[in-house]
């Protein structure tokens, strides 16, 4: 028989249903987590979102099997990768491609220029003016005797050792004309035209004479090539040092006109003279002045003037 405090759950209290103190009856601990168990059992799994997800329709951190494609996402970086992966290999070979082309635009400018200065080396002016002209870089000729001190026994010992390089160097074309097979000038029509002046610097004085200083010129046309400018003029500063010269001549600037150019130091008349000559493939030309008027640095630069005037192009 039941305890009095016992109550049937299936005792009808009324017609209306079952006793609502049935859903009050103790319920033990085992009973508890087989219900939570049961309502875990039965929760929906949330689908991955495909935002956040690598691989959409899978849970994050699952593998994926094997052959499955990769996502649009990754796809698109890795294209993106190899783009631009592509254009830094492009760039780097433009950049490649513009650094041969600047060397060898390099390369070509150099090229040009030594062409140029070799070119402009091997050019050379035509016949010296005949007669000298009245004003030369500037200088005024001056007419007459020379009356300075010691200036007749410079012109003196000046004149026949120019002349004589001058008679040489005709004498050895002539040579070398009848030597040869093709004769582009008779030997007998191959003559040389002399031409001298003496020269006036206005605002330079001799220290000795209280004079304006001078520049002595002297020079040849010939009909036929001398021979190579540098030997000639070598030649031609040798023959005006004289045979017991020390000092030997060192090249200069030529200028413009072309050729070569030596200068030199000569004792002529006791005096102590600076001189400069220059050589095309026809003409030899010199200018002697006395140290103590102009230094041979400022003759080599007189010259340079000076044949704008006594040279022809």
């Amino acid at each position: 028989m039941a305890a009095p405090w016992t109550i049937s759950r299936d005792r009808q209290v009324s017609d209306a249903g079952t006793d609502p103190r049935a859903a009050f009856s103790p319920v033990g601990t085992g009973s508890w987590r087989t219900l939570a168990g049961r309502l875990a059992a039965k929760r929906p799994v949330k689908a991955p979102d495909a935002a956040t997800s690598r691989w959409p329709g899978r849970p994050p951190g699952q593998p994926a099997p094997a052959g499955t494609p990769a996502p649009a996402a990754s796809q698109d970086r890795a294209a993106r990768r190899i783009i631009s992966s592509r254009r830094a290999v492009a760039l780097l070979a433009a950049a490649t491609a513009a650094a041969v082309l600047l060397g060898w635009a390099a390369v070509s400018i150099a090229e040009r220029g030594i062409a140029g200065s070799q070119a402009a080396t091997r050019r050379t002016a035509g016949p010296l003016v005949m007669p000298a002209p009245k004003s030369a870089g500037g200088l005024p000729r001056r007419f007459g005797a020379i009356g300075e001190p010691g200036t007749g026994a410079i012109v003196i010992q000046l004149r026949p050792r120019f002349g004589a390089v001058g008679y040489g160097l005709i004498a050895d074309a002539r040579k070398a004309a009848d030597a040869g097979k093709k004769r582009a000038v008779p030997p007998s029509e191959i003559t040389a035209a002399w031409t001298s002046g003496l020269y006036g610097q206005p605002g330079h004085l001799d220290p000795d004479t209280n004079k304006p200083a001078w520049v002595m010129y002297l020079g040849l046309n010939a009909t036929a090539r001398l021979g190579a400018p540098a030997d000639t003029v070598n030649r031609l500063m040798m023959g005006i040092l004289g045979p017991y010269a020390k000092i030997g001549p060192w090249r200069v600037n030529a200028g413009h006109r072309g050729g070569a150019a030596n200068c030199t130091v000569a004792w002529l008349g006791q005096t102590m003279v600076g001189v400069c000559g220059w050589a095309t493939d026809r003409s030899i030309g010199a200018l002697a002045s006395p140290i103590r008027d102009t230094s041979v640095a400022g003759l080599a630069t007189l010259m340079i003037r000076m044949r704008y005037d006594l040279q022809r192009r």
